[in-house]
């Protein structure tokens, strides 16, 4: 066992090797943990669980013992690549696993799990429905059913605690649960039911940083604690504080630490854990002032999504149209290339709107000719997306080669941003190469009922086709794994990227992400930062994030809560603080999940905003049908709205190309409009300038980017989040009312305007 050291009135857990004591001078520093990039919480399900080692060691050969703290055993098995643990009846809600590897201790902490059992029912007579069935977001909107007994149907579950939305399938027809009136809008005219699990109003640890003077800091702790973890890296920090008094500690830095290094600190009490406290360290000196921070720093990127195709057309010989008739314009190529991203990184344009992080949509090569159909008007498509492959390595001749493409990221390098690049791994095109020579390495396209396996999200995910066009690969062969990991690898060997956009990942095994990233790790020596995109609950969201696998996901169930909140007056602000709070719950007080404002999926946020586009009906047939246009001009403020949340609460704010200045449309393809660089009008210029100093005012600020998140205030008109590091008090408010408000912000009145946004730093 690791040992605990109590002090009174509180029984304080920190536990560790690498820090010297504060009454100690000299001590020599340990090795440091194997494990590459920050070992990922284990959270950990009811009774026991399987940890796979290989998720945080590349070579588990290396690994001596394993031992956990008080209230949780651990075992491992003789090859000494899984890991069962299991959780006792007096486990804190915090703990955690050490594991030896040649004589160095890596640390990893370990959630209690803290899900409940419950029941959703509701009264009906006997003959009333002949079926009823469930399925919300605790079942991946993968329908269960229910049973019916002493009147009344019944759905027993196990959840975790917030808020979870559902609807009810009787006989055939959704409808909301009628013994239950708490609901929330569904963003498609309609809504949900939902249920509370927890007690909101348990007093959990609050952290917060409270003194620093560069080589020591103070935590301060609000609530009763009983155990506290703090780690520098991936070690305990093990005698390095001493109680200043009983709500705070003390934390000493170790002198001699070279480069960059991160502290985490975390707490728990009966009722749960709290937040975490994130602090990033150059050398053995707490960083305070953000112009240190670094583009490798993943908290500090802030992320440009840009369509190849639509964004600028640097390059009018490599220019090809698909000659088709058959497709209509704004499904077909539109002639924009990695020149003209290069043009646009050349000459300053993500450097004056503050981006350090650009994203590019799939640029392998895609097919020649026209596929799928769309029935009003009738068309069919390119591959101007970039989404349908027929080669995973070939970069496409309309958009580049490879010499362009390693100029492009030297370029971007030189000015101090990333690139990111889309790639596809579930499916591929069927003219692709592999395809034509293994069919078999491809899911069945008709189901044992005889039914097309094709937009299957939910009850077929891991086999589901996009389309009759693109075969899903079957990544249950061990040779589909290695050749697709292969593919991918090649992409940060051959290039000096920064990371990937993971398209489809739900659809995928986890044992694929698990090998890309172990190959990853083993061939690069660089940050390399993975996120994918899944649409679903929050489990299965997270199921896809740790240290052997993707950094993050998108968040689009924030991004549902924005829109809903934002583009509606009626939305209350308190949809949003959950969502919200539920999301740092789930991923981490400080995680790096993906925070939009908008994407290739969605209809344009503002056109929403603006009533052009209506949550009843169906965007993409909006964009087909008729023109969107731009009718209330006060949905720039409200775009603008959205941008300051996202680029004040944790996680890595995603701009959609032309989301800065309010470019408007419907969904796929309306949303892919050419960009504009040129002659915006007075409300797309001010939009883009308020992005500009919003994008500036977060790089700027270290409270923005690593601090604490406390939720001040969320009602019908008004929410107030504030942002703490250290010293460094940054509150936003917003005011979602039609008219000007002035707001109580910590004894401080704040005027802010109709539908708009104010910082307040203290």
């Amino acid at each position: 066992m690791i040992r605990v050291k109590h002090i009174v009135p509180f029984s304080l857990v920190l536990l560790g090797l690498l820090a010297v004591s504060c009454n100690t001078k000299g001590k020599a520093l340990g090795q440091p943990s194997v494990i590459k990039g920050m070992a990922t919480p284990i959270r950990l399900d009811v009774d026991s669980t399987s940890v796979l080692l290989t998720d945080y060691f590349l070579n588990v050969s290396e690994i001596d013992s394993t031992s956990t703290t008080k209230g949780f055993e651990s075992s491992i098995d003789k090859d000494k690549t899984t890991l069962k643990l299991k959780t006792l009846a007096n486990a804190s809600a915090l703990g955690n696993l050490r594991v030896w590897t040649n004589g160095v201790a890596n640390d990893i902490p370990l959630f209690k799990s803290a899900k409940e059992s419950k029941t959703i029912s509701f009264k009906a007579e006997e003959n009333q429905f002949q079926t009823v069935q469930l399925k919300g977001e605790f079942t991946n909107w993968g329908t269960q059913p229910m049973r019916y007994a002493n009147g009344e149907w019944t759905y027993s579950g196990i959840f975790n605690p917030g808020n979870h939305q559902y609807v009810l399938i009787a006989d055939g027809k959704e409808m909301n649960n009628p013994d239950e009136t708490e609901t929330v809008d569904n963003g498609m005219g309609g809504t949900n039911s939902v249920i509370s699990i927890g007690n909101k109003n348990a007093l959990k640890p609050e952290l917060s940083t409270g003194k620093n003077n560069v080589s020591a800091f103070t935590v301060k702790i609000k609530n009763n604690y009983n155990t506290v973890l703090a780690y520098l890296d991936n070690q305990l920090i093990d005698g390095s504080y001493e109680e200043t008094d009983s709500d705070e500690i003390y934390i000493k830095i170790p002198k001699g630490l070279k480069g960059r290094h991160l502290i985490r600190v975390y707490a728990s009490n009966i009722n749960g854990r709290g937040n975490d406290i994130l602090v990033p360290l150059e050398n053995s000196s707490v960083i305070s002032d953000a112009s240190k921070l670094e583009r490798t720093d993943f908290h500090t990127q802030i992320m440009y999504f840009l369509m190849v195709d639509r964004f600028k057309d640097g390059d009018l010989t490599n220019t090809k149209k698909v000659d088709n008739d058959s497709i209509l314009p704004k499904a077909n190529y539109y002639g924009g290339d990695l020149q003209g991203v290069l043009d646009k990184i050349k000459d300053g344009y993500f450097k004056e709107l503050g981006i350090n992080t650009v994203w590019l949509s799939p640029i392998t090569q895609n097919p020649e000719g026209a596929y799928g159909l769309w029935p009003e008007p009738l068309t069919k498509f390119s591959g101007y997306h970039g989404y349908w492959p027929i080669s995973n390595t070939k970069i496409d001749y309309r958009f580049g080669d490879e010499a362009l493409f390693k100029e492009l990221i030297e370029e971007a390098h030189k000015q101090d941003m990333n690139v990111l690049l889309d790639y596809v791994a579930n499916h591929v095109h069927e003219e692709h190469p592999l395809y034509k020579e293994h069919p078999e390495w491809a899911t069945e396209l008709y189901l044992p009922d005889g039914t097309l396996n094709t937009e299957r999200w939910d009850d077929h995910r891991l086999t589901t086709w996009f389309d009759t066009f693109m075969p899903t690969l079957d990544f249950s062969k061990p040779e589909v794994v290695e050749t697709m990991t292969d593919s991918a690898a090649y992409w940060v060997t051959n290039y000096d990227l920064d990371g990937f956009r993971h398209d489809a990942t739900k659809h995928i095994q986890l044992d694929f992400w698990r090998t890309l990233t172990r190959k990853v790790k083993e061939r690069t020596d660089r940050p390399i930062y993975q996120i994918g995109e899944t649409y679903g609950s929050y489990e299965l969201i997270n199921s896809y994030i740790n240290t052997g696998m993707l950094d993050a996901q998108f968040d689009f169930n924030l991004y549902d809560a924005e829109v809903s909140t934002f583009a509606k007056n009626e939305t209350s602000f308190e949809r949003l603080a959950n969502t919200l709070q539920q999301g740092l719950n789930y991923y981490g007080s400080h995680h790096l999940m993906g925070n939009i404002s908008g994407n290739q999926d969605k209809a344009r946020f503002i056109s929403y905003a603006s009533g052009d586009v209506s949550f009843e009906e169906d965007a993409k047939k909006a964009g087909w049908t008729r023109e969107i246009t731009m009718s209330d001009t006060s949905a720039y403020k409200k775009l603008a709205q959205l941008q300051a949340f996202n680029l004040s609460v944790p996680g890595i704010p995603v701009i959609y190309y032309g989301d800065e200045y309010g470019s408007i449309g419907g969904n796929d393809p309306d949303n892919r409009r050419r960009m504009k660089f040129e002659n915006l009008n007075n409300e797309e210029t001010q939009l883009k300038n308020t992005v500009t100093s919003l994008v500036n005012k977060r790089r700027n600020s270290m409270a923005l980017q690593y601090g604490e998140t406390k939720i001040l205030r969320a009602d019908n008109e008004v929410m107030i989040i504030e942002r703490n590091y250290f010293t460094e008090e940054v509150y936003v408010v917003f005011n979602k009312t039609n008219k000007a408000q002035d707001i109580n912000v910590d004894g401080n009145t704040i005027t802010v305007e109709a539908n708009g946004f104010n910082f307040f730093e203290k």
